[in-house]
């Protein structure tokens, strides 16, 4: 192994360190509510708390937070995480803030968030999805999910409803 030792290549070299440690500083959760556990044991997985502007838009549940948005039906294929689904499928997407919020490694397909089930609950109404796309369109607290899911909570014709779901 060759060492270079010339000032030029060492001032570089700490400048470069640097901008990666202040880029890891920066990108550090500053909302002690900004992360939460995920039910699997060993796999914290990101997940936005409240904002400020948004008040008390969350509540606890008995097996965590859950939070209260719009939720959507959507046509699926192939989503964020690189499944195949078709609109009979239980599954879902969160939003791009959610989403991106949790992604590791820039590959959407890594995201510790594919996967994971979600319970939402209408009313006295309540289903099961799997987590496997990012929807651009929704508000951060917001969920989409396959025509197949939102039938089972509501009529396809009210499009747009009010739900909780964690």
């Amino acid at each position: 192994m060759i060492m270079i030792s010339s000032p030029i290549f060492m001032h570089r070299a700490i400048d470069m360190m640097a901008f990666v440690f202040m880029g890891v500083a920066l990108s550090a959760p500053t909302n002690p509510h900004e992360t939460i556990t995920s039910h699997y044991p060993n796999n914290p997985i990101p997940v936005p708390g409240p904002s400020p502007s948004q008040g008390n838009n969350t509540h606890s549940t008995a097996t965590g937070q859950a939070f209260g948005g719009d939720l959507t039906w959507y046509e699926t294929g192939v989503g964020a995480c690189g499944w195949f689904n078709n609109g009979g499928d239980h599954v879902c997407a969160v939003s791009h803030v959610v989403f991106d919020r949790a992604n590791v490694d820039g590959n959407p397909n890594h995201n510790p968030l594919c996967g994971r089930p979600i319970h939402i609950q209408r009313g006295d109404r309540g289903i099961d999805v799997t987590l496997v796309d990012r929807c651009e369109g929704c508000g951060e607290f917001d969920i989409d999910v396959t025509r197949g899911a939102f039938e089972q909570l509501g009529n396809l014709d009210e499009g747009r409803v009010h739900t909780d779901w964690w």
